[in-house]
């Protein structure tokens, strides 16, 4: 049996048989397709997680799975019914819609396509000739259906096409009251412009929000080797996941168009797709927004992020709040970028597609709106952003003038890496007109000593000074000049600056520049620095004093960072660990509250961390400090701190018995010192190489060493000397020569005290009481030993003291009873336990297992727990390759080959238990 019915004198079928019914002629298929479930594709990935939270709320009154085009709504509706066997009444809706007749006549024919029973009640009211309505037409479907024997569910998909305020209304209306065993389920791609907070608050509501719609790299690869099965590599399934952030049209549509074709590598799927996923995206999203909308995404997806003021600064927009909302509200690819909702950006292939279009129809737009987000982000100092906008711009020009602006706030914020990458970007022809340019390159580049290069490009640009500068005029004229002058001046402080006389360099340069403010940050440090390498810390500390009342008053960021890491290194030497700690960490705090915590400029402060935490043996802090300090010092080309921190992770390598990091480190650091060229450097770095050398039981290399060095206790004194005369007395002791080695370690002593060296001094103390104990074998090393305890004890210095274990294990346990007999040591007892250790007390050691650190045990639970790496980085706040680190030292310790064997051991030898 069929109903026919009319609408605006149309007719209209009605199966009366459900959807097993075979109704015939054109209306009968319009209804079909209209108000049956669409067919189930044969291949489909299934996806488990969301069908069954589905079925876990399929007794709410009310599901709604909202996401973007493309993004698997209805397979997944589709998915969920099928397997539950739902009785289902289907309504597929499209703009025409929008007609409330037409809408409620076609709701009721989708009733009546559950079964026949309900077919028979719903006939006659669709063979009235009169219009339909909301206030009449759902109070009687609530009266129809409030007996219903089972439960059903009416479906509406695309949701997102009905804008009709009455069909909303009465919707509405039709959810607060509707018949108990009914369920409607609303597929839109937009937020459906119903009140849903009273469902949320009586868990009446399931929701499937757009997030949770996006594939997973698991459920890529699967679509990928069981839908469309394309041969991918691992690598680019995981490329392809990230391209298209899970969107599910956007891999159907990489899938069709290499199906049957094919394949070179990635760049080729991504070139293949593009112009399908663009023409979806411009027809599906962009081409049906109102006009304003439409305009507002042409050219704000031109930018990589942005907010509202940004949006307003290249739109014109006053309402970009509401536009921004609206977007959202509808699922439009916007994606927020924080917490707090106030950067945004689209998703990549809408990006890509409006990009394309703009820059090939309207190229004098695209170049427009680049400019004009360059120069909002370089205002309120986003320069990654600004020169990456500039660059985009394709105004070569352009970007360069804006470098020349803004590359000295990079150099303020220490971010030289990013200053010489984007330097390196301009094109040569451009680069070479620009004397300003080239002269901030040079300032960057003194960091990693290239002086050659900053000393040929000095020297051009000197010899024709009138036409290089002539492009510029006012104050970028005058600090042209001013750089160059004072490049010229302070380069052989660099060259060799263990040979030249800083005590007048800041007067001397104030003749030269008259207002030397934007340089006084670097002329303190080239003083500071000065004074550092001849090993006066007196002159130093004075110098430190005098410049911080100015600093501190100054806007220069930079310069108090510089004063704070000297001060710090200042302090430590002078055998003050916890001022040097409590200068970093309100230097710290200092960048906090400039809003500047994240900048490259913390990394500066890393190395001076490093080694306090180091000295107090927190190797897994001095660990974490100096793989960082080291990754950004290379980026920034910083020779010192490449070979400080190379020094300081090898050692830490080699205190873990990490021989390969170690032996890594220590030829990165020659290697870089070689690189350079300055003799100073290359002096300092092999005595570092000499004694890591010993400590690794290679004596050939520190012979070599010594013999072509030819060191005296006569010459003058630096800082380079110190660490010379300490890798001599290393070998020394190596080689018995102990009545050489006591002369060397008091003339040593002597000039340290004269500097306030004392953290050297305790160094000097504790390889003297060995060497005393080994010339003499009595009760004078005693004093010696005891001394250096209790310096060690005020400030908590004990690395100092491990690394001489071998040598002094036996002279603890006697100077611990000797203090013990009188005022006693807090700190001892742990240098005791920590230094005397079976092996170094009677040289052979006890068993194949090594102590594990706390830090270790703590990650050693976290496996034993069931945790992946990834999980234990995340629950210890640390890095995923500090994980792998550990793991590899445990293994060592426990001298096993696998995660499950360290376990069981750990067990075995009760190490996981509590308390240890």
């Amino acid at each position: 049996m069929t109903t026919t019915v009319r609408h605006k004198n149309v007719p209209i079928t009605l199966a009366n048989g459900g959807p097993s019914s075979a109704p015939t002629g054109q209306a009968t298929m319009l209804i079909t397709t209209k108000l049956h479930i669409p067919p189930m594709k044969s291949r489909m990935i299934m996806r488990r997680h969301l069908t069954d939270r589905l079925r876990e709320g399929s007794s709410s009154r009310l599901v709604v799975i909202c996401g973007l085009p493309g993004s698997g709504k209805t397979s997944l509706a589709c998915q969920w019914i099928a397997e539950d066997h739902l009785p289902v009444a289907w309504y597929s809706l499209d703009k025409t819609d929008n007609d409330a007749d037409l809408f409620f006549r076609y709701l009721l024919t989708s009733l009546g396509t559950i079964d026949d029973t309900i077919a028979s009640q719903v006939a006659p009211l669709l063979q009235e000739l009169r219009q339909f309505s909301g206030p009449e037409i759902i109070p009687l479907i609530i009266r129809l259906f409030v007996d219903l024997p089972r439960d059903i569910y009416l479906v509406l998909d695309d949701y997102h096409l009905i804008h009709t305020k009455e069909i909303h209304d009465a919707l509405s209306y039709f959810l607060e009251y509707m018949p108990p065993r009914m369920h409607m389920v609303i597929l839109s791609r937009h937020a459906i412009p119903l009140s849903l907070s009273r469902f949320r608050v009586r868990s009446q509501l399931t929701e499937i929000v757009a997030s949770d719609l996006k594939f997973t790299e698991e459920e890529t690869e699967r679509f990928f080797t069981d839908i469309m099965p394309v041969t991918l590599t691992t690598d680019e399934v995981h490329e392809l996941a990230r391209y298209t952030e899970g969107w599910v049209g956007g891999l159907q549509l990489f899938g069709l168009s290499l199906k049957g074709k094919g394949l070179n590598d990635l760049g080729d799927i991504l070139s293949r797709a593009c112009q399908e996923t663009t023409d979806y995206l411009i027809d599906e999203v962009i081409k049906v927004q109102p006009r304003k909308v439409k305009t507002f995404i042409q050219t704000t997806a031109l930018l990589d992020r942005f907010n509202v003021d940004l949006c307003r600064e290249v739109t014109g927009f006053t309402d970009t709040p509401d536009i921004l909302e609206h977007l959202y509200r509808n699922n439009l690819f916007l994606i927020p970028l924080n917490t707090e909702n106030t950067w945004h950006r689209y998703h990549h292939l809408l990006s890509e597609a409006v990009r394309k279009g703009v820059k090939n129809i309207n190229p004098a737009l695209y170049r427009d709106i680049q400019r004009k987000a360059a120069l909002w982000f370089a205002r309120h100092g986003y320069l990654e952003d600004a020169f990456r906008h500039a660059f985009a711009s394709e105004d070569q020009q352009f970007a360069a003038d804006l470098l020349e602006d803004y590359i000295p706030l990079l150099q303020e914020r220490y971010d030289v890496a990013s200053g010489l990458r984007w330097l390196a970007k301009v094109p040569h022809e451009v680069f070479m007109q620009r004397a300003l340019l080239r002269l901030h390159e040079c300032s960057l580049k003194i960091e990693s000593l290239q002086l050659l290069d900053i000393e040929a490009t000095l020297s051009d640009i000197k010899g024709r000074e009138t036409d290089a500068f002539e492009r510029y005029e006012g104050s970028k004229r005058e600090l042209c000049r001013d750089l160059l002058a004072y490049l010229e001046y302070v380069l052989p402080y660099f060259q060799e600056p263990a040979d030249t006389d800083t005590n007048h360099l800041s007067d001397d340069l104030k003749r030269i520049i008259p207002d030397s403010k934007p340089f006084s940050g670097f002329i303190e440090d080239i003083i500071v620095g000065r004074h550092l390498i001849q090993a006066d810390l007196p002159q130093a500390y004075e110098a430190l004093k005098k410049a911080s009342t100015k600093i501190f008053l100054s806007d220069n960021v930079w310069a108090r960072i510089i004063w704070s890491k000297s001060m710090a290194y200042v302090e430590r030497w002078q055998g003050s660990l916890d001022r040097s700690e409590t200068i970093l960490k309100e230097t710290l705090g200092f960048l906090a509250w400039k809003g500047l915590g994240d900048t490259p400029l913390k990394y500066i402060l890393y190395p001076a961390m490093a080694w306090l935490a180091f000295f107090r043996n927190d190797m897994l802090k001095a660990l974490e400090y100096g793989t960082v300090g080291l990754r950004y010092a290379e980026q920034a080309r910083s020779v010192y701190n490449i070979i400080e921190l190379n020094h300081l992770l090898a050692h830490i390598h080699l205190a873990e018995g990490a021989h390969e990091e170690t032996d890594r480190c220590m030829k990165g650091m020659l290697w870089v010192a070689k690189a350079t060229g300055s003799p100073n450097l290359v002096a300092l770095t092999n005595a570092f190489f000499a004694r890591l050398s010993l400590a690794q039981g290679d004596l050939a290399w520190a012979e070599h060493w010594a013999n072509q060095r030819q060191l005296s206790v006569d010459e003058p004194f630096s800082y380079r000397f110190v660490h010379e005369c300490m890798a001599q007395a290393d070998l020394l002791y190596r080689q018995g020569r102990y009545d050489r080695l006591a002369n060397m370690l008091e003339t040593l002593r002597s000039h340290c005290v004269s500097r306030n060296m004392l953290e050297q001094v305790l160094d000097i103390d504790i390889f003297y009481g060995a060497a005393l104990h080994a010339l003499y074998g009595d009760d004078r090393f005693k004093k010696v030993m005891e001394r250096a305890l209790v310096f060690a004890e005020t400030e908590g210095y004990i690395r100092s003291f491990i690394y001489y274990a071998p040598m002094v294990a036996s002279t603890l346990v006697d100077t611990a009873g000797f203090i013990r007999a009188g005022k006693g040591s807090s700190l001892l007892s742990m240098i005791v336990k920590t230094c005397v250790t079976p092996k170094n007390k009677k040289g052979t050691e006890k068993g194949r297992i090594r102590e594990l650190t706390q830090r270790e045990v703590e990650i050693l639970r976290l496996l034993a727990g069931g945790y992946k790496y990834k999980e234990v980085a995340e629950k210890a706040f640390i890095s995923l390759d500090t994980v792998r680190t550990h793991t590899k030292h445990i293994f060592e310790k426990l001298d096993v080959k696998t995660k499950d064997q360290a376990v069981r051991e750990a067990e075995r030898l009760n190490i996981l238990s509590d308390g240890v």
